[in-house]
C-alpha cells in the first residue's frame, strides 16, 4: 500500500470524504447535518492518502488546533479495505508529521457509538477528555487527546 501527502483540495481526498459523509448519513441520518460546518475545509489540512495500485482507498488528515496541537479529521477507509490496519498506519504517519512540525498534542472527535473508531483511537493511546468547543453539551460525540511525545505501545 502506497501513501502520499497532499492537502484538503485534492480531488481524490474530496471523493473519499464524500463517501465517508454518505456512509455516515446512511447510518445516522439527517441529525448529522449539525456537523456540516465543522467538517468544512475552512483551514488548511495535512492529508495522507493510501492507494492500492493507483486507486485511492483511504484517507486521514489533520488541521492545526492551536499552537501546540492538531486535530485529526476525516479518517476513512473504503469498506473492502477495512480491518487491515490502514487507518492505524495513516494516523501514525500523520502523528510523525505533526511531531516534526513541532506539535505536542493531537485531538480527535468521533461518534460516541462509533465502536470501531473508539477502539482504533484507544489502541493508538488516545484518552477520553471532556468535550470541548461546539461539542461541550453534545452527548452523541466523544473527544479524545494524545500527548504526541508519548511512545505508542
Amino acid at each position: 500500500m502506497d501513501t502520499i501527502y497532499t492537502d484538503e483540495k485534492d480531488e481524490r481526498f474530496l471523493k473519499l470524504v464524500s463517501e465517508l459523509d454518505n456512509e455516515y448519513y446512511e447510518r445516522i441520518g439527517d441529525e448529522l447535518s449539525k456537523y456540516d460546518s465543522y467538517n468544512e475545509f475552512k483551514d488548511s489540512h495535512v492529508v495522507i492518502l493510501a492507494f492500492d495500485n493507483d486507486i485511492e482507498v483511504a484517507c486521514a488528515s489533520y488541521r492545526i488546533f492551536d499552537n501546540e496541537s492538531v486535530e485529526f479529521k476525516r479518517v476513512y477507509v473504503r469498506k473492502e479495505y477495512r480491518k487491515r490496519g490502514i487507518s492505524y498506519n495513516l494516523i501514525l504517519q500523520l502523528e510523525k508529521s505533526a511531531i516534526k512540525s513541532g506539535f505536542r498534542h493531537s485531538y480527535i472527535v468521533t461518534g460516541k457509538n462509533n465502536q470501531p473508531a473508539r477502539k482504533l483511537y484507544e489502541k493508538l493511546n488516545y484518552e477520553l477528555i471532556d468535550n470541548f468547543g461546539q461539542f461541550k453539551d453534545d452527548d452523541t460525540v466523544i473527544c479524545m487527546k494524545k500527548n504526541l511525545n508519548r511512545k505508542n505501545s
